[in-house]
């Protein structure tokens, strides 16, 4: 808590003395970018000079990047600042992306739109990325004590590595974010903004108006993660895979050859445990063939990451079945996705999660349910609180109550952040609309047709709630034989 007032302290400071220094600060330079419908856009490309840890008086500066995109309306609204997932993601990327450009194209329409890069991140900019340099222990995805001591061994070198390069991981806190957005706000002299957030990006949305909520004018959170929703509850990833094996069982294209999904789950997982999985995939590092050992570890680990994910949960079904069946081919693409996160450590991404934490509350339920979760071991992998970070405080972490109009959106199938999250945040939020979006997972939800001319109409001023958003059923990808119409990558890579 002292650590938090102390910045909320040198924040005021800073604000009140004024932006007479944001011309030294600001570098900015105009570009242009195409569409893959052969659109031009206008931009202005620039990067801001912050503090690496504004509690820090010795600190390092570093530069933000972002690039703002030039809106076609003569009289446009308000800026829309974007801030991506993650954390440790950027997005200026987009600009350059001709697809991801276009998808742009409508809000221009309304107003500017300012692609924001997370401190740290970014071309050029990848401050606290460490890649370690030495091959992987075969048996790291199979035995637990190889996995920690791996693990350590990476943890301890990257913080070195960090140490030695100046790097200041105190400074990279979601509220050092919140900051950055609000310098650059007065950089390009703005009384007021919109926001989008996406995932992590709600996230920092929500600190940067539980702290500067007066200069927002809308606030779009897609996939919401609370200030206090950083440590996931293992009950949902429970509930995801049940609800999931229920929707198994009624399909014909599963329920004939696996009656019970969970009980597959869990004989797989015991022979992998027994007799784990051989296989062998391509280094990330160096190009070459290696050979990995699969266990109950490797297999929760691709789960939980792609639970929520509606493009891959069709396919889990085969997968489980095809393990079973001692065919390994759609384990192995699984894991080349994947395998690729044990070849670095991201400072960033590690020290904003766990200076966000968890209420005392939270954090006891988190334990209790980990205790019965079948995913206990990589749930609790993914909770490295021994990474040093200072802690924001249960101030931080406190319900946000704000005015500010908010459009909420979630998927059905979302695990990473299930609709429940939102309607928690949005409690506290007096002027607020929350669309769930049926039988979208957490990718998802952006990407469905009607849900950008939503957004727009929000943000002209315009009520939603109307609006009802859905995908068709989940159809799962047959567990054996042909496909069909029906394609997964994991099963057209290995035929």
């Amino acid at each position: 808590m002292k650590n938090l007032l102390l910045m909320l302290g040198v924040w005021l400071m800073s604000y009140f003395a004024g932006a007479q220094d944001y011309s030294e600060r600001l570098t900015t330079e105009n570009k242009s970018f195409k569409t893959t419908s052969g659109t031009v856009v206008n931009a202005t490309v620039g990067s801001l000079t912050v503090a690496e840890n504004r509690i820090n008086p010795d600190s390092e500066n570093i530069a933000v990047q972002f690039i703002q995109l030039k809106s076609t309306n003569s009289e446009p609204d308000v800026p829309l600042i974007y801030l991506e997932g993650g954390p440790g993601q950027s997005c200026t990327w987009q600009a350059e992306d001709p697809y991801y450009l276009e998808r742009w194209l409508p809000f221009l329409e309304v107003s500017d739109i300012i692609l924001l890069d997370q401190r740290g991140t970014g071309a050029g900019s990848e401050r606290v990325l460490y890649i370690h340099q030495k091959g992987i222990p075969m048996d790291v995805l199979a035995n637990e004590a190889v996995r920690k001591s791996y693990f350590e061994e990476m943890g301890q070198a990257a913080l070195a590595d960090f140490e030695e390069r100046g790097v200041d991981l105190h400074g990279y806190t979601t509220l050092e974010s919140a900051q950055d957005i609000d310098d650059l706000r007065q950089a390009l002299s703005y009384d007021q903004f919109s926001l989008l957030g996406f995932s992590y990006g709600t996230h920092l949305g929500q600190a940067y108006i539980k702290y500067f909520g007066s200069h927002v004018k809308n606030a779009v959170l897609i996939g919401v993660e609370g200030l206090n929703h950083t440590f996931k509850l293992p009950s949902a990833m429970d509930t995801q895979f049940q609800k999931i094996a229920l929707m198994a069982q009624a399909d014909p294209n599963v329920n004939q050859a696996v009656p019970d999904l969970m009980d597959l789950y869990q004989r797989v997982v015991r022979t992998l445990d027994e007799n784990p999985a051989e296989i062998e995939i391509t280094s990330p590092l160096t190009d070459e063939p290696m050979s990995v050992k699969v266990g109950s570890f490797g297999l929760n680990m691709i789960l939980v990451i792609d639970i929520g994910d509606a493009s891959d949960i069709p396919v889990f079904p085969r997968l489980l079945y095809s393990i079973d069946q001692g065919d390994h081919s759609l384990l192995q693409w699984f894991i080349q996705k994947r395998i690729g996160g044990f070849y670095g450590a991201h400072g960033m991404n590690a020290t904003m999660d766990v200076a966000s934490g968890a209420s005392t509350n939270r954090l006891a339920r988190v334990e209790e349910e980990l205790a019965i979760s079948p995913f206990q071991n990589i749930l609790t992998a993914m909770m490295d609180t021994d990474w040093p970070h200072p802690d924001l405080g249960e101030e931080f972490r406190a319900p946000l109550v704000s005015n500010i109009r908010t459009l909420f959106m979630s998927g059905t199938l979302d695990f990473n952040t299930p609709p429940y999250q939102a309607e928690e945040v949005r409690w506290g939020f007096s002027n607020s609309s929350h669309i769930i979006v049926n039988n979208a997972g957490h990718e998802q939800v952006f990407t469905h047709p009607e849900a950008i001319p939503t957004i727009i109409r929000f943000l002209k001023g315009k009520d939603v709630n109307d609006v009802a958003l859905s995908y068709p059923p989940l159809e799962f990808i047959p567990v054996k034989g042909s496909v069909g119409d029906l394609s997964h990558p994991s099963i057209q890579s290995s035929e």
